[in-house]
């Protein structure tokens, strides 16, 4: 599956052929998407998908950057895709995926979504990672986390 995805600073749209490409390629270190000609990050892609609820539902989102977990093997990647309800809204939602690369063995290939298991099962120390990246992004305000955590 590839994604377009566009810059909203110079107005232009670009294409990660994969995850993997769109991972490494077209990320920064605080897991936003950059575009490439222009190397800004205030970028979105937008996807829409038909719901089971009937051939009239869909479900609109803007992915607005990522947050990826380390699994410690190296052909299992765990994901977070941050969506918003619109291209201007805030990041109101977390998109858990993950994506299996084997092409570097023998009949290998790449597998993305959701397997016979099921979505991507987190450790608990995963959800600092995700925590922490929320709160760094702006997305979680730090009083909120720290209210959350003084209220346990």
């Amino acid at each position: 599956m590839g994604y377009d995805f566009k810059c909203r600073s110079c107005h232009t749209t670009t294409w990660a052929a994969n995850i993997v490409e769109l991972l490494n390629r077209h990320t920064d270190p605080s897991g936003r998407f950059v575009y490439p000609k222009c190397t800004r990050t205030d970028t979105v892609i937008y996807r829409i998908s038909d719901l089971q609820e009937g051939p009239e539902e869909k479900w609109e989102r803007w992915i607005k950057g990522v947050i990826q977990i380390d699994s410690g093997i190296p052909t299992y990647s765990p994901y977070i895709f941050l969506t918003a309800d619109s291209e201007d809204g805030p990041i109101t939602g977390l998109h858990f995926h993950y994506y299996k690369d084997t092409r570097t063995q023998p009949g290998g290939r790449l597998k993305h979504g959701h397997g016979p298991g099921g979505p991507p099962v987190l450790g608990i120390d995963d959800m600092f990672t995700i925590l922490a990246h929320l709160v760094r992004g702006g997305a979680l305000p730090k009083e909120r986390a720290r209210a959350f955590a003084d209220s346990l």
